[in-house]
């Protein structure tokens, strides 16, 4: 069976793990520290800020930027659930923004439409590892105090018109989940340039800390351990090389099956490095799911439906989300339309793809796809 996503481990990052654990400090600690500037040079940010999770990443990255109860930050209504968490755990209200049917990242458009005099920070989210477009959206932002968070927990390396993304925003979020494009076993990082937003994050990931037993803030216990930053620093240095095979494997996907079925696009801003692969194989994507996973290719459905589709957002003044209500009031998203999400959570699904990938298990996906898209 070809699963949809492997994690790439190698002995040297056993071997630099192991060295932690013989050395007896596992907690943040100098690894933690010689990750982040090593990130930070790679992105090519200033600062950079180690924490536990993706999601953490973005908690911590929207607090340091001050957004909170009283705030509305737009977000993509197709991507994965904590994007719009992280802003309802930082006390503000998100606002679903409808996407690119072509790249699936942020519409800019719909964007204009939906931003309100109370929105403070835009996540652009880069999607399957693809660029959103951040010149156009900060273009709609105007003149306006507004933030500029990058989600880029799909895109490390990815550049938009030549940078990096991460480096381009106020702020960026990364995430080091297993099946990343680099991983740390669980981790994330956030990217600035502002040393105000740099520094209280830094304390907020610690307790709130600014030094030992001394709390400045009301913080959390989101550190990255010394085990994780040793996986990180190895995989790091190896993460051009697992792009460049993850284009390759996207490159060969795209020959062999344009034409046959709706193949991603790499916009002209674009440099991406596929996270993930997308096709579009219309209403009978469920199908094409199942038969693909009969002959052993576990491709899998896009995001089950758009954000403000999920059971949560219809429930929070119910009792069990009562705290959510209290924080902004209560919120009725059942008229929130985007109706490119709503279409590509329908028709998308996601081939196998990871830097590890043998041509072998490659050529197999191609010809099990062929094979299912023509029996259909």
């Amino acid at each position: 069976m070809i699963p949809i996503a492997r994690p790439c481990i190698g002995e040297e990052e056993i071997s630099r793990v192991a060295e932690v654990l013989r050395s007896g400090m596992l907690a943040q600690g100098k690894l933690v520290e010689e990750f982040e500037n090593e990130f930070a040079s790679y992105v090519g940010s200033k600062y950079a800020v180690a924490v536990s999770n993706g999601t953490a990443a973005l908690h911590v990255a929207l607090i340091s930027l001050g957004i909170g109860p009283g705030d509305e930050v737009a977000v993509p209504s197709y991507t994965f659930y904590a994007t719009a968490s992280s802003v309802i755990l930082s006390g503000a209200k998100p606002v679903f923004v409808d996407v690119d049917p072509r790249t699936g990242t942020m519409d800019p458009e719909d964007l204009r439409r939906k931003l309100t005099p109370k929105v403070r920070a835009v996540i652009p989210v880069h999607i399957h590892g693809h660029p959103a477009d951040l010149d156009s959206i900060r273009e709609v932002v105007g003149d306006r105090e507004v933030f500029l968070l990058e989600d880029a927990a799909q895109a490390h390396g990815a550049l938009y018109k030549g940078r990096k993304v991460g480096s381009i925003g106020e702020a960026g979020a990364f995430s080091f989940y297993p099946t990343k494009n680099m991983t740390t076993g669980e981790g994330g990082i956030i990217t600035t340039d502002d040393e105000y937003v740099y520094q209280r994050a830094k304390a907020i990931r610690d307790q709130g800390q600014v030094s030992k037993y001394e709390h400045h803030y009301v913080g959390f216990n989101y550190r990255m351990t010394e085990m994780s930053a040793a996986i990180g620093l190895v995989q790091l240095r190896k993460l051009d090389e697992f792009n460049y095979r993850r284009r390759e494997i996207a490159s060969r996907y795209t020959e062999e099956l344009s034409g046959i079925v709706e193949t991603p696009v790499s916009a002209e801003w674009a440099e991406p490095v596929w996270h993930l692969y997308p096709i579009r194989v219309g209403s009978k994507r469920d199908e094409v799911v199942r038969m693909l996973r009969e002959r052993g290719v576990l491709a899998r459905p896009a995001y089950p439906m758009p954000l403000q589709r999920q059971p949560v957002m219809s429930r929070l003044s119910e009792r069990e989300y009562n705290y959510l209500h209290v924080l902004f009031g209560g919120v009725d998203y059942s008229n929130v339309e985007t109706p490119n999400a709503e279409r590509l959570t329908k028709e998308v699904l996601y081939l196998p793809i990871f830097h590890c990938m043998k041509d072998e298990e490659v050529d197999r996906v191609i010809k099990e796809v062929k094979a299912v898209l023509s029996s259909i």
